[in-house]
């Protein structure tokens, strides 16, 4: 017997802000959730734990892949006619459906951010089908590759993409993850900065341990203790620590944000000055739509694939490199937070460590660089 958790509208609007701190200042915007839940009102949001996913039965895995695009070509589409984002759903499913020749059973999110996660919740809500428990990365990621499927050698095809305006892809065949972060990648920016992605059909006997495991329920009540905080008056950041199990490693003032679209992601950098117990210091960080490398001091300090976030100090918020978040004069607090077991492995640190994006930086634990601070 199949059990499954009805979420409520409060267990949303937790994960959604409980997800958005796993997001590391990419993953889809919080406010990309909110309306995507406020157009799924009415529909019921099934929650089901990976074990419970019958064997034989198949999931897949949606996302948007997007980010920067020069202005010319936003202006270039500003014209064409876009589909509904429902409507852009029921093609995906419909699409890959028709192809498989089975039907879906649920859907599990390629990464733990608030817009990506949700999106597969958004879809499962609006199709009937489950939300299954957890995510295929533990945090938000820039690349599709970045994922527990391609660390586990999990085929990513068939899968399908479709643009905002009603254009879609079906890839039966690719070379490998890079080849299909590529394709993805194009068709964003082919598309205006943005496409949905829906790959990785899987069987409920092959998902078992290839996914970071019970995310969403984590992030609920990731959420829930950032909203009691709030409503105790109690120190938001702190609940955030304590929830996460994650430190504080910063606090300061944005000195300068830089960023830039290109390729299609958002590159770019924040400096920030220290205030408090660290004046007199300094923090950098580079961003590849996620928070990825810091520096402190000019010396390499947390890095991906563990979690480097920045809160509002009054609300807890997390806050997003894509909107108008962060920028001189932003009081911010910086916490890390462990990356799941899986990423710090040989083959995880191949994919998801800061030389993986060209940095001649060796990975260190978060715990050992917090120990030697």
């Amino acid at each position: 017997m199949e059990m499954v958790r009805e979420l409520s509208r409060e267990d949303l609007m937790d994960f959604i802000y409980g997800a958005d701190i796993y997001g590391t200042g990419g993953g889809g915007s919080r406010s990309w959730a909110l309306q995507q839940l406020e157009e799924a009102e009415g529909y019921g949001f099934r929650l089901i734990d990976v074990y419970e996913v019958p064997e034989n039965a198949v999931v897949a895995c949606p996302y948007g892949v997007g980010g920067g695009v020069r202005e010319e070509i936003r202006r270039r589409l500003s014209g064409l006619p876009r589909l509904p984002r429902r409507e852009v759903v029921s093609l995906g499913v419909e699409t890959l459906e028709r192809f498989l020749g089975r039907k879906l059973y649920g859907f599990v999110a390629g990464e733990l951010g608030a817009g990506n996660t949700f999106l597969a919740m958004y879809m499962a809500a609006l199709t009937g089908r489950y939300i299954i428990d957890g995510d295929s990365v533990g945090r938000s990621v820039p690349e599709v590759g970045h994922s527990t499927f391609n660390l586990l050698s999990i085929d990513i095809t068939p899968y399908v993409v479709v643009s905002p305006f009603g254009d879609v892809l079906i890839v039966t065949r690719v070379l490998n993850d890079s080849r299909a972060e590529d394709i993805d990648r194009y068709m964003a920016v082919a598309s205006g900065g943005g496409v949905t992605v829906i790959d990785h059909p899987i069987e409920g006997r092959r998902l078992r341990g290839a996914i970071v495991e019970g995310t969403i329920s984590k992030s609920i009540e990731v959420g829930r203790a950032l909203r009691r905080a709030k409503e105790e008056r109690r120190d938001p950041v702190e609940a955030v620590v304590e929830a996460t199990g994650g430190a504080v490693i910063f606090r300061g003032l944005v000195e300068e944000f830089r960023r830039e679209g290109r390729e299609g992601f958002l590159w770019g950098e924040t400096h920030i000055r220290g205030v408090g117990e660290y004046a007199g210091r300094r923090m950098r960080i580079w961003f590849k739509n996620e928070n990825l490398v810091s520096w402190l001091d000019d010396r390499p300090y947390v890095t991906c694939p563990d979690l480097i976030t920045l809160l509002d100090p009054e609300t807890g918020y997390a806050l997003s490199n894509f909107a108008d978040d962060v920028g001189p004069g932003r009081e911010v607090a910086v916490i890390g937070i462990k990356a799941p077991e899986i990423w710090r492995t040989q083959r995880g640190l191949e994919l998801l460590s800061p030389r993986y994006f060209g940095f001649d930086i060796d990975y260190r634990p978060l715990e050992e660089v917090l120990s030697e601070a």
